[in-house]
């Protein structure tokens, strides 16, 4: 049976288990430290009618690399400890002849690399592919205004990544390609690492009944709770909690405020949330659609923060906008919310400076103790990878054969050239399977490893136990999940409005758990927050939903 988020098979055997654990970190564009995605589907609040009537979505059609630990559920990730020894060919012909260029615009957080000529990875690709692919991107903050600008002057390259835009349904008929007639159906099978890709994540394409673009697939479990194992060990201390009060137990056990060791740096991770049972952003009641802030434990949830905070629980820095890596690394604190699918594939980024780093991931309890608390879990699709209007079928359909080379899942010959460069230059396989970058490689890695990015896995190169520790992390968390109950569906004003909201929310968040507000003062939050577009963006979903 298939896992219809992941395109991976449900599990046929036993997660192995494993006693160091995996947390996450972001090498890449759009994850936040809590694994936040900044583009575009069309899941909630991201614009254009959510209906996939009247269109035929892509066929899914499965790659088979059978992983080391397989799925569960369609709520967790394969597991590889070793890069496959015979990698499959997705691409066993080159998708271009050597004469054509496609031009790309996307975000990253990578500062600067070589320029193509100068880059040996870059220049592999091309060599590899058949295509020059000539892109260019922007990093964080100035990727929104950056498009705004391209779609406003009509300077459009082929293929671009889209941001959350208003009325991006509008936008993408008026300056972006159709492209069902490429890739709707059967039609797929001519991009078969595209037609990898979770029907779910297809869902988030469509637009007023017409596919336009391309979403990438994502962790599904997109936050988890960490626990520096090796320093815990050190000190005599267990991660182990099964309710609020041995939690708070915990922490207060590792703080020492004198030796400048807190227990976490991240007041507002979402896990908290999740203990005290509150939703995934929107949930469905019996009397209608119900913002979380509006339920009725949320302020049970801000006195639990806010007594940490008095009592020096959290890093006195926690609300300054830093690289939290380096305080983990020191350590500084020893509980991390991180994003995505853990430290699996950054361990070993980190290691390095942390040569005793070994992390667990730990699933938080309810508050009131009673078992596992729910599991948030994220929409199936990310970004938008949109082709420009008007572009002529046989180049949109280079652009499609580019896109499904670096669409290649791990396993395959192609991924390797995508996601780690040239072998011999960029890389090595060892003799244990292990992937091993060279020091060429983070100098020359360039925006590619997600433009369109790849079916989501978990690998931890020379690091397996991390990979049996995450796998077995998901399996037990998945046991009790939580949806967000606006997930594909559409809200014009949550497009135009809801970042601002979601903005203010954090604002005031902040200032009551830092004391500069009271708890008390929260239904007047709610009470702004329903008139300056809640209650608007409640009754379009609730329409939606009854439209379904």
């Amino acid at each position: 049976m298939i896992n219809p988020r992941t395109g991976h098979p449900f599990s046929r055997r036993t997660l192995l288990g494993g006693a160091a654990g995996a947390a996450g970190a972001a090498v890449l564009a759009g994850c936040g430290p809590n694994g936040e995605g900044t583009g575009a589907g069309n899941g909630s609040g991201n614009g254009g009618e959510p209906n996939t009537s009247g269109v035929t979505l892509p066929t899914y059609t499965q790659i088979d690399v059978a992983a080391d630990i397989e799925s569960p559920n369609e709520y967790c990730i394969p597991g590889f400890l070793r890069y496959p020894e015979s990698p499959v060919s997705v691409v066993p012909e080159k998708p271009g002849d050597g004469t054509k260029t496609v031009t790309a615009f996307g975000q990253t957080s990578i500062s600067k690399s070589p320029p193509m000529e100068q880059n040996q990875w870059w220049m592999n690709v091309n060599e590899q592919t058949g295509i020059t692919f000539d892109i260019s991107w922007v990093k964080g903050a100035e990727f929104l205004p950056k498009v705004q600008t391209m779609i406003a002057g009509n300077d459009l390259p082929d293929v671009m990544s889209l941001p959350k835009l208003p009325r991006l349904g509008q936008v993408l008929e008026a300056k972006f390609e159709d492209i069902t007639e490429y890739v709707s159906g059967d039609a797929i099978a001519e991009y078969p690492g595209l037609a990898n890709f979770a029907t779910a994540a297809w869902e988030q394409t469509v637009f007023d009944g017409s596919i336009r673009g391309i979403s990438r697939p994502v962790v599904p479990i997109s936050s988890r709770l960490q626990a520096r194992t090796d320093t815990l060990a050190e000190l005599g201390i267990e991660p182990v909690f099964s309710d609020g009060e041995e939690f708070l137990a915990l922490c207060r056990e590792i703080t020492d405020r004198e030796a400048g060791l807190f227990a976490m740096r991240q007041p507002t991770a979402t896990f908290f949330k999740a203990m005290f049972s509150l939703p995934n952003e929107w949930e469905q009641t019996d009397q209608g659609f119900r913002h979380e802030i509006e339920s009725p434990r949320f302020t049970e949830y801000l006195e639990f923060v806010t007594s940490m905070w008095a009592e020096g629980l959290f890093h006195p820095e926690s609300f300054v906008n830093a690289n939290r890596m380096p305080e983990f690394q020191k350590p500084s604190f020893l509980l991390y919310e991180v994003g995505g699918a853990g430290f699996t594939k950054a361990m070993p980024l980190y290691t390095p400076g942390a040569p005793t780093l070994t992390v667990k991931p730990v699933v938080p309890p309810l508050v009131d103790g009673g078992g596992n608390a729910p599991t948030r879990i994220t929409g199936a699709g990310d970004s938008l990878f949109a082709l420009r209007k008007g572009i002529d079928p046989d180049h949109a359909r280079t652009v499609l054969r580019m896109l499904n080379y670096f669409a290649s899942p791990f396993g395959s010959a192609e991924y390797l050239t995508v996601q780690h460069g040239k072998e011999g230059y960029d890389f090595n396989i060892d003799s244990d399977g292990q992937i091993v970058s060279t020091e060429h490689a983070p100098n020359e890695i360039f925006p590619i490893t997600l433009f369109p990015g790849t079916p989501a896995f978990n690998y931890s190169a020379g690091y397996p136990e991390v990979v049996e520790a995450e796998c077995a992390y998901e399996a037990e968390a998945s046991k009790s999940v939580v949806l967000n109950a606006a997930d594909g569906l559409y809200s014009p004003t949550a497009i135009d409005k809801e970042t601002g909201l979601s903005r203010k929310i954090t604002q005031e968040i902040s200032d009551i758990i830092q004391g500069r507000k009271q708890v008390s003062e929260w239904a007047n939050v709610v009470k702004e927050f329903l008139a300056d577009g809640g209650d608007d963006i409640r009754a379009e979903y609730e329409e939606a939903a009854a439209a379904k």
